[in-house]
């Protein structure tokens, strides 16, 4: 029995992984003992309900078999909801379901071998933005479960993300997990270094626009910040210093302020008095990291302060930096 990563359901509920292969298309059945009657539904991961029946008083279900594409899914046992790679064949649950404290449930599953044999490979680092995908799973996975891995693990280092990719064949990226891992790769493509920046066009506490292109030939420093931010204040006075220091006509530094309004940001304008390019995201700072801003997914951060050091030719020179790792790129930059 092997313990289930990127949990909710399957971490409350005990796993037993046999096959148990159907005729040709997926179908979910079994008996789940219930307080009270629910459904069991499965849906894409565009939320298109895939398949969906109830589960009655005696706990006895079955879904109808329907052909799909093997992918990740999300599984739904009333309102609880787990990811999972699901294939053409039957998956059949038993046990005892408690829909108002789903942890004192107890269930089995077969038939859910592959998603399982995917667990081996999910990165123990709870911290997407550190984490990777062993190089072990080279060779060991279908297209399919290259993709569905990817998916499930949803790490942000570029390598993770194109070693799977290289591991799906043009004419195999059909599904939707595969479509997906194909957009990461593009985006995450302009987070390594050497990669072009990308391009924004702000305004500035003059009111005029601003684009970063019109910045190539010199050193950027990109400081993201907001008002709001102590440390991002903190992190200004220390740039100050390193600005006085190396200030120069081939360097620029740039702060964009992720303030919820325009007021708040030229506020912050007036009270720092800093000698650098001051510019305005009035998207702000998303509340929720599901729903990032255009910078933030461009760029690739999800906390502030956050720097980055582009060169001359609008490439990525350093990225998360801080403090004296400042002063180190730009000296780099400058060799």
């Amino acid at each position: 029995m092997k313990p289930v990563k990127n949990n909710i359901l399957f971490m409350l509920f005990l796993l037993c992984a046999t096959c148990a292969w159907g005729a040709g298309g997926l179908q979910i059945k079994g008996k789940i003992k219930v307080l009270k009657p629910t459904t069991l539904q499965v849906k894409d991961l565009k939320g298109n309900v895939v398949m969906s029946c109830a589960i009655p008083q005696d706990g006895t279900f079955s879904t109808e078999e329907k052909t799909i594409v093997p992918d990740v899914y999300v599984l739904y046992l009333g309102e609880t909801e787990q990811k999972i790679y699901l294939e053409n064949n039957t998956v059949i649950i038993n046990g005892y379901f408690d829909s108002q404290n789903p942890q004192k449930s107890s269930l089995s599953f077969t038939g859910i071998d592959t998603f399982l044999a995917l667990q081996d490979y999910l990165p123990s680092e709870s911290n997407s933005g550190k984490a990777t995908i062993p190089d072990s799973a080279k060779g060991k996975l279908t297209p399919g479960m290259a993709a569905a891995l990817a998916y499930l693990a949803n790490v942000s280092d570029y390598q993770s993300n194109k070693m799977l990719l290289d591991m799906i064949p043009d004419e195999s990226r059909n599904s939707q997990s595969a479509q997906w891992l194909v957009d990461k790769v593009e985006v995450l493509s302009h987070r390594i270094v050497g990669a072009v920046c990308p391009d924004f066009t702000l305004v500035d506490d003059k009111g005029k626009n601003v684009s970063l292109k019109d910045l190539r030939g010199k050193i950027v420093v990109l400081d993201f910040c907001a008002s709001w931010c102590g440390p991002c204040r903190k992190e200004m006075r220390s740039l100050l210093k390193i600005y006085n220091e190396l200030k120069a006509d081939d360097l620029e530094f740039v702060s964009v302020s992720l303030d919820d309004s325009e007021a708040k940001w030229k506020k912050m304008v007036d009270e720092e008095q800093l000698p650098w390019i001051m510019l305005w995201d009035k998207e702000g700072f998303p509340k929720s990291s599901k729903a990032p801003s255009t910078l933030q997914s461009a760029y690739g951060f999800y906390s502030i302060p956050f720097l980055v050091v582009i060169d001359k030719e609008g490439k990525l020179l350093a990225r998360n930096i801080r403090g004296e790792q400042v002063r180190e790129a730009i000296l780099n930059a400058r060799k």
